[in-house]
């Protein structure tokens, strides 16, 4: 009787013959995973001619699973290359019967472009680039834009399982299921990779660490962190951290609480069995705009973004209560917010979340905000580093407006969180200036002023300090072909004077204004030229984006500093 060895071997060519037929007639498919279903079907298929004692199930697997898996890999990827030769083809075809395209005439430049040094960017090995990359696409956050920038590139074609090997790049909103020892191109001979996220992006993105790793670096150098950041408090909820946390908060807070409050401040400081000691350093009268007697604060969750979890808080009672609310698990209920054709906001719950964080950030408020017409806001700007710590930043941003007049006695989020998530929802959103933006031209003209060499030119040096504060930490072990994209938001006070606020991983890219819809294609596509088209090459090409006066021939990333 023939071994089973030689059996699996004969019916190889039959397998692949019924595979390829099922394949091009199943609706299944659209359904169920294609290698499911070919294990499925490889052991229905084998199990009716080989032999009894070979159809045990371990031996089933032993013999057959790599020849199906092998199969079904081969076969996923000729698809795709036939799918990808097809659409090629048919793009040629058109093209062809399409009339010339007239020459764009040249536009004025802003500035000239500066030409990153080679030594910013990751070095790349010679080696024999395949004529096909593959790439994957997480959803969420503007998706489709990631996509259709890929799609316009060279080569490219997408697979919709991650756990391919054979994957070049991918594209997440978070790094989960990033396996940087390995996909990234670090192995010996393995194949080049790159992803949008650092392992340890944490270090300077979750608001607990960028606190103390910042306050860490200004003591080094010899700076004080408070001339960058509002007055902060990194606690943890471990028993000795939070004793200490707490200590030096109510110390502080205690020295700037309004004497009529001192009274029942004390009774909860003597209730809970809190301590707190003698004034620290800090002097409140050094930050005027900080302190203008309602001794606001601001409680954030360390892990959390787009103002999910924020609250202002009026009085110790009120971060205690929240405190526990996070610590027994908090209610977060996560609303889709949408406009009907009458642009009313229409809203459902989606899912209530129960969030729970043992680390939190309570951070002076700004008591004297900049307004505009009235209102508070925030400048959104961004940051790239590159996996040799080049530190890139975006020449334009936005400045993100409140929908409600500022009055720090209110309680509304709608006076005091700028996030577009926040303002979105309002009824009135979009209705004095669209998408309640504004960009660095519009804040030039309002403020009668070179908003971009005045103030934007602070905001980078900020940053660049930020991200100082982080170099040793953000790439630990020098993972190669990785880099990623930061927002990094502000506050200016009435003196002009910026404040950072926080740094966020995988900022939103979502469309709510035109200006959106112009900045985030040329901001991620000049990205992938500095990124994704230096290790998988692309023909140089000059941007299909236009954005305010720039020339489509520069890129709007300038190189800053190295880390």
């Amino acid at each position: 009787m023939q071994s089973a060895q030689k059996l699996t071997q004969q019916n190889q060519d039959a397998f692949s013959q019924f595979f390829d037929k099922y394949i091009s007639s199943s609706s299944k498919l659209q359904t169920h995973s294609v290698r499911e279903l070919a294990q499925k079907l490889a052991i229905q298929y084998f199990s009716g001619q080989i032999p009894p004692r070979f159809q045990t199930e371990n031996n089933m697997r032993k013999k057959n699973r790599k020849i199906v898996y092998k199969q079904i890999e081969t076969d996923a990827i000729e698809k795709a290359k036939a799918q990808f030769k097809a659409k090629k083809e048919r793009k040629e075809s058109q093209l062809r019967k399409l009339p010339p395209v007239p020459k764009k005439q040249d536009t004025q430049e802003r500035s000239l472009s500066m030409q990153p040094p080679l030594k910013c960017l990751s070095a790349q090995p010679k080696r024999s680039m395949p004529s096909t990359y593959f790439y994957y696409i997480g959803e969420g956050n503007n998706h489709e834009l990631i996509k259709k920038l890929l799609d316009e590139r060279q080569n490219w074609v997408q697979v919709k399982d991650a756990s391919l090997k054979n994957i070049n790049f991918k594209w997440q909103e978070t790094e989960k299921g990033y396996e940087y020892r390995t996909l990234a191109g670090n192995l010996k001979d393995s194949k080049p990779q790159m992803l949008n996220h650092f392992e340890f992006h944490a270090e300077i993105s979750n608001k607990y660490h960028l606190a103390l790793n910042f306050k860490t670096f200004c003591d080094k150098s010899q700076l004080n962190v408070q001339d960058y950041i509002p007055i902060s408090f990194a606690i943890e909820c471990t028993n000795q951290n939070l004793k200490a946390g707490l200590f030096n908060f109510l110390t502080f807070y205690r020295s700037y609480c309004p004497q009529h409050q001192l009274q029942e401040l004390d009774k909860t400081i003597k209730s809970y069995q809190f301590k707190y000691g003698s004034q620290l350093e800090t002097k409140g009268d050094q930050y005027p705009t900080l302190f203008a007697g309602e001794n606001l604060w601001i409680f954030k969750p360390a892990n959390m973004n787009q103002g999910r979890g924020i609250h202002v808080v009026r009085n110790l009672q009120e971060i205690i209560d929240i405190y526990n609310r996070y610590q027994n698990g908090y209610k977060e209920h996560l609303l889709e917010v949408k406009r009907n054709e009458n642009n009313e906001i229409v809203t459902k719950i989606i899912y209530i979340n129960t969030l729970m964080t043992e680390q939190f950030v309570i951070q002076k408020y700004i008591e004297k905000p900049l307004l505009i017409k009235g209102r508070k806001f925030d400048i959104r700007t961004y940051v790239m580093i590159t996996s040799n710590l080049g530190f890139f930043f975006f020449r334009e941003g936005q400045l993100r407006l409140a929908t409600e007049t500022f009055d720090a006695k209110q309680q509304s989020n709608y006076v005091h969180l700028t996030n577009n998530a926040v303002q979105y929802s309002h009824p009135q959103y979009g209705k004095t200036e669209e998408g309640n933006q504004y960009n660095f031209d519009q804040a030039s003209q309002y403020f009668k002023m070179d908003f971009r060499k005045e103030v934007i030119q602070k905001l980078k040096q900020i940053s660049l300090l930020a991200f100082q504060s982080v170099k040793g930490k953000i790439n630990k072990y020098k993972r190669k072909n990785c880099f990623e994209i930061y927002g990094m938001d502000f506050i200016l006070d009435v003196d002009f004077k910026p404040w950072l606020i926080e740094v966020n991983t995988n900022p939103s890219l979502e469309v709510t204004s035109k200006l959106l819809g112009s900045l985030f294609p040329r901001l991620i596509d000049d990205a992938f030229k500095l990124t994704v088209d230096r290790l998988f090459h692309q023909q140089k090409a000059a941007s299909k984006y236009p954005f305010l006066n720039y020339s489509n021939e520069e890129n709007l990333w300038e190189y800053v500093n190295q880390l």
